[in-house]
Formats: structure tokens, sequence, C-alpha cells
């Protein structure tokens, strides 16, 4: 059985090194996936899921990763300017619309 912690994945997209953060600790009330641009920390896209999600999805595969940041991206989330913050609480329609299930 695996302990659920914070997980680190790096990937790139559009020539841009985005680090994603998966914060499945048990004591959170939800899933945390934070993506940042590695250029600069003040500005992130944070996606919050229900725990439901995490036995459909695996949000630590790279195929997830990367979709959610093309989503974002393609949402209007501008990560080359700073303090760019956008905060979604109920992501879990993103895991059927993206079709990110396992």
């Amino acid at each position: 059985m695996r302990i659920l912690t914070k997980e680190v994945k790096k990937i790139v997209i559009d020539q841009c090194l985005f680090i994603c953060i998966i914060d499945q600790t048990p004591s959170n009330d939800s899933l945390c996936f934070k993506i940042y641009p590695s250029n600069t920390k003040t500005s992130y896209f944070l996606i919050l899921f229900s725990w439901e999600v995490n036995w459909s999805t695996n949000l630590c595969e790279p195929r997830v990763c990367a979709s959610l940041v093309k989503y974002a991206i393609s949402n209007g989330w501008n990560y080359t300017k700073e303090k760019r913050i956008v905060k979604i609480e109920q992501g879990d329609f993103w895991v059927n619309e993206l079709r990110l299930d396992s």
C-alpha cells in the first residue's frame, strides 16, 4: 500500500518547464494539484479535487499533469506574468472533461 504524500513532477509544455506539486496528504480535506512555471514561484494554478478522484485518476501520471497544465493555459492562466494566481475549488469536473480517468 502506498503512503499518500506530496509528489513533485516536472513537465515541459511549449518549451516552458512547469513544476506540478500533487499533495495527497491524508489529513487534508481535498487533493491539491498546484502548477508553477519554473521561472517564477509567484504565479501558480491551484486545483482542488475530492478524494473520490483519487480512485479513478492518477494525478501523478505525466499524461494527466500535461493535460491539466495545457487546460489551465488554454483557459486564460497567463503563467508568464508575475503574481498570476488562479484557484479552482471544485476541479472534479475536469476529470471527465479532459478524460483523465485511468
